[in-house]
């Protein structure tokens, strides 16, 4: 055993180790009780709509069932710069999603976009591009290809965390690779006509040698679609486990998309924004917080608070099916607020919400 000049034993490389894994073991039933925790905001927590202000010098309050011209409020918080998406000669009347990368999270995508889908078919016909980075382009391109097919996803979306919840490490489990079995679920889920998606579906992919952003509209085939939401979603180690190659796009490996921009906004076109994460979302959770701090990670400015640290964690390590599905819950109530605010909303009287 080797000792320092005060006598006391000096710990070697494996010795460092070995503390890491046990404090690593000390603290897993803590973490997994925080994982655990519901949303906050969820259906027991249900606020009053507030009123979301659309452009003009003044906020105009619309009634529900109101023209569904209003134009949305989409102007970034100051100091925050988006990569550019041009398109030239977008009609004023268009409009764009983008959806943020979130992990096991995207179950809030679907329950937006299952409520867009379901109550706003008015609002959905003026969308023309929908935007995605890592788990979101996921539920993008379902929307995007096979809006029928939400439920089904959303559904295989929780047996994967169920899968995940049985291993003992998650997706760090050795042997199990997380892009594996999305690629299973693309492959069935996407069709192999995608002309409904070209120009249209916008995923965000960051190229691993330098780590700048590209933005891919255009698809030649079913297999190159595949890679590229496979890398948008490509976290190294995580996805793949350790020294696994990032995919492969057009000579260069791709990884996660959030990375460099985590929530795409277009230039030339409203873009309605939403997040499961609060920040500067249009659409996203209203944590109340003492002191608004922010910070901006993947370009997305965030709110500063336990929620989103939580939310962060949930997003990798999943909770149980029931808290996921409280967020699909969350997301599907954020986006009728949002239908209401603006006056989006469409509904046949008598038919659920």
């Amino acid at each position: 055993m080797m000792l320092t000049a005060s006598g006391l034993p000096k710990l070697t490389t494996l010795h460092k180790h070995a503390v890491v894994a046990v404090r690593f073991a000390t603290n897993w039933r803590d973490w997994m009780t925080i994982l655990s925790q519901g949303p906050a905001n969820s259906l027991d927590d249900v606020e009053k709509v507030e009123r979301i202000p659309v452009t003009g010098s003044s906020e105009r309050n619309v009634e529900p069932g109101a023209s569904p011209n209003v134009p949305i409020t989409t102007e970034k918080p100051k100091g925050q710069e988006h990569v550019a998406i041009d398109i030239p000669n977008a009609s004023n009347d268009e409009l764009a999603l983008s959806l943020s990368g979130c992990g096991f999270l995207g179950s809030y995508h679907f329950g937006v976009m299952i409520c867009f889908r379901n109550n706003a078919k008015k609002f959905m016909s003026r969308v023309t591009r929908i935007a995605g980075a890592s788990g979101g382009s996921l539920v993008a391109a379902c929307y995007a290809m096979c809006p029928d097919q939400l439920e089904a996803s959303l559904e295989r979306l929780y047996s994967l965390a169920d899968e995940l919840n049985s291993l003992t490490f998650g997706a760090l489990t050795p042997g199990f690779y997380l892009n594996e079995r999305l690629s299973h679920i693309v492959d069935n889920v996407i069709p192999d006509d995608l002309a409904c998606i070209q120009n249209r579906l916008f995923v965000s992919l960051t190229r691993s040698k330098d780590k700048t952003n590209r933005i891919v509209s255009a698809y030649p085939d079913k297999i190159y679609l595949q890679k590229c939401l496979l890398a948008s979603c490509f976290i190294p180690m995580y996805s793949m486990g350790y020294g696994a190659i990032p995919p492969e796009i057009d000579g260069d490996s791709y990884i996660d998309g959030g990375i460099t921009e985590n929530l795409p906004v277009f230039k030339d076109m409203n873009t309605v924004t939403i997040s499961p994460f609060s920040g500067s979302a249009l659409i996203c959770p209203h944590d109340q917080n003492l002191f608004e701090w922010k910070m901006t990670l993947g370009n997305q400015l965030l709110k500063v608070n336990m929620s989103n640290v939580v939310r962060g964690a949930q997003a990798l390590f999943p909770p149980s099916r029931a808290t996921l599905h409280a967020y699909y819950e969350m997301g599907y109530r954020d986006g009728m607020k949002f239908l209401l605010n603006n006056g989006y909303l469409e509904r046949a009287v008598g038919t659920p919400v």
